[in-house]
């Protein structure tokens, strides 16, 4: 068929008014072009652009005919712009340069970087890098570093962290020099998802075959990774790496390094690094720095090594911040030592050092394992003063603390009002011991209450609010009751442990219900169904007392 005739019959398709082929062919404008080709695009071409693109997509058996008239690359490339959508594309894409099509025109190294990023801005990353393996192996374009480096974070984006190292290992390969801050990018990558030794692998890789020249934050994040895996010797051994590169380390990398120390016990370690960095003065410590060798002492229950690098923190002009407070509070708490613990905030408020939510909790904690609650509430009251509120954590010592205490009104008061919080996303073990005080106390029908409110919150009970009530409704002789908790926790995925299957065994056996028994050894085996049906019409209507 002519050319024109062809262009004729495409014009007179029957499809809606609105569609944006047609649209496409009766909106021609020697201005209205797409974005700029590596090339000029002539009048001329954009009609063929514009019927090709129709034709492709809605008369494909039209397409032999435009044999006549060449279409060039630079047509094609104009054509793909015209696609309505990422599918449509990679369809026209396939009727104009598959070796197979109609017409096989060349694909030029435009049309497959245009189609590889409409690829990725859709989220069809499998379809770009099939392209893009076309591209390089059958057609022989390599990418420019602009490009690679948007393929590898895209994919990276994606959570393809194998496919966007796989590129970027190649960057050499295809001449490109691409900058270190991609490959950082994607090795922090990496270790957020916990894979800390493929980060490790790829940099050493990376480095080792000078595929980039790895700066300071290259060596800061994998530093970073091991240290976060408790690998502190091998922290320590990149560290000394980084000679080669001409990197020096820098505070950030040191903080890295001693907090990482600090975690692992090795809290003499990390000092000595803090020393070195005092007597050297080359790269000073800060605030962080001194911080986390002060956690690292309190952690180890050592306070006067704590308190002596705060000592030489404030003679060497380095103002504690709210963090090396909370970190100091904390640690007198925890060793009981409530004076300290006070004298700290009081050093804290003259120094005017606003205190936070995380400085009362550690000073009501601190109280409330001195078995001082009502200097612990004194706390909470202040708390008020400074117009902070109690997060989850604060609530959750206290009420643990009163539930310890056996007070369960008061307990059950605060969970009310923690309930009242929109901001505050309930946690099963803030429940936990309400429900075990009440199930102690024999009142099982208002811990059934709580159970039912917790579930209302979304908060979804656990192994150890299933152990409680199991054990609780035993021990008021409701055997029917637990018997239906213990299916359901093995349900919901929470597997029992001995203590509560010898416990409700137990119960079980001194109820008379020894067919029971049987059937709940082989579901605590893995061997049957936790499906259950009323074992017999005793448990529903005799309540029978039983001793764990």
């Amino acid at each position: 068929m002519p050319p024109h005739l062809l262009l004729h019959s495409l014009l007179q398709l029957r499809v809606p008014p609105r569609h944006p082929l047609l649209r496409l062919l009766h909106s021609y404008n020697p201005i209205d072009r797409p974005p700029p080709l590596d090339q000029p695009l002539h009048d001329a071409e954009l009609w063929i652009a514009k019927a090709l693109a129709t034709a492709a997509l809605l008369l494909p058996h039209y397409l032999p005919a435009f044999r006549r008239l060449a279409p060039s690359q630079v047509a094609a490339a104009a054509a793909l712009r015209h696609a309505p959508c990422a599918s449509s594309t990679l369809h026209l894409f396939s009727a104009l340069h598959s070796p197979h099509s109609q017409l096989a025109i060349p694909p030029s190294a435009h049309s497959y970087r245009y189609v590889i990023s409409l690829m990725c801005q859709s989220g069809r990353h499998t379809d770009a890098l099939q392209l893009f393996d076309q591209m390089t192996d059958q057609s022989g374009y390599f990418p420019n570093a602009r490009f690679l480096s948007f393929l590898s974070g895209s994919c990276a984006t994606a959570g393809l962290l194998d496919a966007a190292a796989a590129l970027l290992s190649k960057a050499s390969q295809f001449g490109c020099s691409i900058e270190a801050y991609a490959y950082n990018k994607l090795l922090g990558l990496f270790i957020g998802r916990g894979r800390v030794q493929d980060a490790v692998a790829l940099f050493e890789g990376w480095i080792q075959g000078r595929v980039y020249s790895p700066d300071v934050w290259s060596f800061n994040v994998v530093i970073k990774g091991v240290c976060k895996v408790g690998d502190v010797q091998k922290a320590l051994e990149l560290v000394e790496r980084m000679d080669e590169f001409c990197c020096l380390p820098d505070t950030v990398t040191h903080n890295i390094l001693v907090n990482g120390l600090c975690r692992a016990k090795e809290v003499s370690k990390g000092r000595e690094v803090l020393r070195r960095l005092q007597r050297d003065g080359v790269c000073k410590p800060n605030v962080v720095t001194y911080t986390s060798v002060i956690s690292g002492y309190c952690k180890a229950g050592r306070m006067e090594d704590a308190m002596a690098v705060y000592g030489d923190m404030v003679a060497c002009g380095t103002s504690p911040n709210v963090v090396t407070y909370n970190v100091l509070i904390n640690g007198y708490g925890k060793a009981g030592n409530m004076g300290s613990a006070v004298a700290v905030y009081q050093q804290m408020i003259l120094r005017r050092c606003l205190p936070d939510v995380v400085t009362f909790s550690s000073l009501i904690d601190g109280y409330c394992r001195c078995g001082q609650l009502d200097d612990a509430m004194k706390i909470w009251t202040e708390m008020s003063q400074y117009h902070i509120q109690p997060n989850a954590h604060t609530f959750c010592i206290i009420i643990h603390t009163f539930c310890k205490q056996n007070r369960s009104g008061e307990a059950l008061h605060f969970l009310k009002k923690m309930n009242m919080r929109t901001d505050i996303a309930p946690q099963a073990f803030i429940y936990n011991p309400v429900i075990d005080v009440l199930c102690k106390g024999g009142k099982v029908d208002e811990a059934n209450m709580i159970l039912m409110e917790m579930e209302e919150k979304g908060c979804h009970p656990d192994k150890y609010t299933y152990t409680i009530l199991i054990i609780g409704h035993c021990m008021k002789g409701r055997i029917a009751e637990a018997i239906t908790f213990f299916h359901k926790m093995v349900e919901t995925g929470c597997t029992p442990d001995s203590i509560v299957v010898n416990s409700f065994i137990s119960c079980l056996l001194k109820s008379g219900m020894p067919g029971e028994v049987d059937h709940i050894m082989r579901i605590a085996a893995g061997g049957a169904s936790s499906s259950w049906k009323d074992p017999s019409p005793v448990t529903q209507s005799v309540d029978i007392s039983v001793a764990v």
